[in-house]
């Protein structure tokens, strides 16, 4: 009863096994090929569609109708709608959470305007009542502060530090200039041993740790961005020439000027009105870090971390993480490099007295500083490579930048950005002061797109009005 073809129908069912792992390899490489390109294409979409949109929207475009749930507030000259238009864009293309800007011209506060939420997840709008930590857009409200007690001849630019604080030359800092802080030529970018949060709260203790600290660069004027540094060391100095500090001025500020600057507030009523702030994912933040940077730039970042680099960027109490700026224990220390707290409209009214060389744009109101005293705090300083950065930035004398990233249409903006995007920037012969904050940080480039597109339709608008 055995079949006489037996081999023949082994050798047929073998061909068709053969057969079938052919064709199952083939659906397996077409299936993984469509899977890599479509992939591909969601993962770029997902990148690229805004950093706060949801991902199901960028990926799939379905719950796109989020992007437009956003409450904005605030006023808008009629001759500058184009700028509240791209600001508005700037959330329906997922870039923002919640964020403001305002811009005088003229002394006329032209655009005031705010939008998106202080807290998504409660649903709190961002309003002109939100307190925004704004960073390193705090510097130029300090070096405004230095300019006044320069006007008033208690300080002097080109004088040691050591002259108005004797324990500061010590480590190779005795030759260091007033100058040479506000220009980050002051080999003090860094503290050697960090501080905690304890050691900043303690003021003796802090101002001992200051004055310890040794010249980085062995005594030889370099520059090196000093991130957070530079504010403590301005504040120990008008502790012994005037009995202030930054902080106590910007008070000053805020009952002559209608605005408001804290750059400590801890206290209980500050709690509902600051903002904190909001990442993205970590494959976004990587994209835009790549993008930025470029890929062999990130990669030397990565694999050679600069220890100069590294020691600035972690001069914080305790190191503490961006992202946690809003807390109780950063709001206890003054810090005038970084730790402003303000609203659009006060950044853009001390950017428009700048704008108008220092002098009121209020009638009753006083003066910032006199035109001699505006001509010689933006006299331009020397251009020197910085190690931070990595590149040559220009500063003016009395410490705001000018350099290229701050050129809009052609025209040359003065001031500082914050970390993140922050602005407080003026030109002088537009007479611009611009402002803009945010909550939202997708990566650390400052300035960046959201605020340099709302400028640039101001300018714009500006430049069209003087012709």
């Amino acid at each position: 009863g055995q079949p006489t073809n037996l081999p023949e129908i082994i050798e047929n069912d073998t061909t068709t096994k053969r057969t079938t792992h052919s064709i199952f390899k083939k659906v397996v490489v077409q299936l993984t090929t469509v899977g890599i390109v479509l992939g591909s294409i969601g993962l770029r979409r997902y990148v690229t569609g805004g950093p706060y949109s949801p991902w199901s929207c960028s990926v799939f475009g379905y719950q796109c109708d989020r992007l437009y749930d956003f409450q904005f507030n605030g006023y808008v000259h009629e001759d500058y709608i184009s700028a509240e238009s791209v600001f508005k864009k700037n959330f329906y293309t997922g870039e923002e959470v919640g964020a403001a800007t305002a811009a005088y011209v003229d002394g006329e506060l032209v655009l005031d305007i705010q939008g998106g939420w202080q807290d998504p997840v409660k649903k709190i709008p961002y309003t002109n009542k939100t307190l925004q930590m704004v960073f390193s857009s705090t510097k130029a409200l300090t070096s405004i502060v230095v300019a006044q007690f320069i006007e008033k001849g208690v300080l002097d630019y080109e004088e040691k530090i050591s002259t108005y604080w004797p324990e500061f030359a010590q480590g190779n800092k005795e030759n260091v200039t007033l100058s040479d802080l506000m220009q980050h030529a002051a080999g003090v970018n860094y503290l050697e041993n960090g501080i905690t949060f304890a050691e900043a709260e303690d003021s003796e203790r802090f101002s001992r740790i200051l004055a310890s600290q040794p010249h980085a660069f062995g005594g030889v004027r370099t520059r090196s961005y000093h991130a957070a540094s530079r504010g403590w060391y301005i504040n120990e100095i008008l502790k012994r020439v005037a009995g202030v500090t930054v902080n106590d001025v910007a008070a000053e500020f805020n009952k002559k000027y209608d605005i408001e600057w804290y750059l400590r507030p801890y206290q209980e009523e500050y709690d509902e009105r600051i903002s904190h702030f909001y990442g993205t994912t970590p494959l976004i933040e990587l994209y835009l870090s790549i993008k930025e940077l470029g890929f062999a730039n990130f990669i030397k970042a990565v694999w050679n971390p600069d220890e100069n680099f590294v020691k600035t960027a972690d001069t914080y109490p305790n190191k503490t993480p961006t992202l946690d700026s809003g807390s109780l224990a950063i709001r206890r220390i003054e810090s005038p490099s970084y730790s402003g707290h303000t609203n659009a409209r006060s950044i853009a009214k001390l950017a428009a007295m700048m704008a108008n060389e220092g002098k009121a744009i209020v009638k009753g109101e006083p003066d910032l500083f006199n035109a001699n005293t505006y001509a010689l705090v933006t006299e331009q300083a020397p251009l020197d490579f910085d190690l931070f950065f990595k590149r040559s930035i220009k500063f003016l004398k009395g410490g705001w930048g000018n350099h290229g990233e701050f050129l809009v249409e052609g025209v040359q903006f003065v001031g500082w950005p914050g970390l993140g995007g922050s602005t407080f920037l003026w030109n002088d012969e537009l007479k611009i002061g611009f402002a803009y904050h945010m909550n939202g940080i997708p990566s650390f480039k400052s300035p960046d797109d959201r605020s340099m597109s709302i400028l640039a339709e101001i300018v714009k608008q500006v430049q069209k009005k003087n012709k």
